[in-house]
């Protein structure tokens, strides 16, 4: 057990060594949705809707986002016959969505738009209180 506790990473994944991290987007067949991650760090999943989730990292001071994924893949590749094999841009998917659920995406955007406003009308009513 004392030697268990001495081991490097390096050394648990059999000797192998670590790979450098590189920003990627992968498709995750078990969660339906593709994941995109642009930092090597911990985060917390934020949920904005029934299609987008975004990745805040931990352990910085200001909000730093480090990726997102979007959900229901599958489905949409079904529902506009999409061939599922080979590479595709992200921007392409990213365009599918948009034209499949505009209502949601303009939904999504007018809810985040409206709180950044709300922050800022409290912080002007709060100054002229004091």
């Amino acid at each position: 057990m004392e030697g268990f506790l001495t081991k490097t990473m390096q050394d648990l994944l059999g000797g192998k060594p670590l790979k450098k991290f590189k920003p990627c987007a992968y498709y995750d067949k078990h969660l339906d949705c593709i994941r995109v991650q642009i930092r090597d760090c911990s985060f917390t999943e934020i949920r904005l809707n029934t299609r987008f989730t975004i990745y805040q990292a931990n352990h910085v001071d200001n909000v730093e986002y480090m990726g997102f994924s979007m959900k229901g893949i599958r489905h949409l590749f079904e529902k506009h016959q999409l061939p599922k094999d080979g590479p595709y841009k992200l921007a392409d998917i990213i365009d599918e969505i948009v034209k499949d659920d505009p209502e949601s995406l303009c939904e999504l955007i007018q809810i985040r738009f409206a709180k950044n406003l709300n922050l800022v009308v409290e912080d002007i009513q709060e100054w002229k209180a004091a």
